[in-house]
């Protein structure tokens, strides 16, 4: 199976998987799944490597997002009454 295709079916049984166990624990937070995602697509992206044609948009979007997010729990943390 080619890395691309491997990589898609990793990240489509994932996905639904991720979402089916956070539901189950009854997680309602959005910032969660989020993050979830993130970490999935980061460590199905090192040990498949797929082939790449220019730069990982997807990949620095999903950062930059997933570093918003932790900022926000920082904040809501350090500054909670």
């Amino acid at each position: 199976m080619k890395r691309n295709v491997a990589f898609a079916v990793v990240l489509s049984a994932l996905f639904p998987l991720t979402v089916a166990v956070l539901s189950a624990l009854g997680e309602t937070r959005f910032d969660v799944y989020f993050s979830l995602f993130t970490l999935e697509y980061f460590v199905a992206s090192a040990v498949l490597s797929p082939k790449r044609r220019g730069r990982d948009y997807l990949g620095a979007a999903l950062l930059s997002l997933f570093a918003y997010f932790v900022g926000m729990r920082v904040v809501e943390v350090l500054y909670a009454p």
